[in-house]
């Protein structure tokens, strides 16, 4: 996450028994600090998102012997204290689900490409008049009187 700052979440889990594990499922809304890719200021983004993964005990409850993990595992345990931490589940899955290009809002202005200023905060005085010289001929046409 940006600047080193935590999600919060709300929601809520469901878990079941399987034959090796626990499976955690449940829909968690999501808030995380996240950068607008327009304006580069820092915001709170909001996601929900589907959590669904299965959580294989490193010690057996009863006997207290060690486990071994099965064939397929992908490193989501239950510790050997028998506390099951979906912390960073849930961080993997808020970072899926936030957007490639995140906007603080739609109408986001973002930067002025010349002098750098906030357009969302105030005008710039660049004179904004410049076009690519590849543009004029196209330019041009905009400028013609209809027939």
């Amino acid at each position: 996450m940006p600047g080193g700052a935590s999600a919060w979440y709300d929601g809520g889990m469901e878990l079941l028994r399987t034959h090796q594990g626990l499976l955690v499922r449940g829909t968690v809304a999501a808030t995380a600090p996240s950068g607008c890719s327009r304006c580069l200021n820092e915001f709170a983004s909001r996601c929900q998102i589907e959590v669904e993964e299965e959580f294989f005990p490193v010690v057996d409850v009863n006997t207290g012997r060690r486990m071994e993990p099965p064939w397929d595992y992908d490193g989501t345990t239950i510790d050997e204290s028998h506390v099951l931490d979906i912390s960073e589940v849930l961080r993997q899955c808020t970072i899926a689900a936030q957007p490639i290009k995140p906007l603080c809002n739609e109408e986001c202005q973002g930067l002025c490409q010349e002098c750098g200023v906030d357009l969302n905060e105030s005008k710039c005085m660049c004179s904004g008049g410049d076009i690519d010289p590849r543009w004029e001929a196209l330019a041009a046409l905009l400028n013609q009187p209809e027939n």
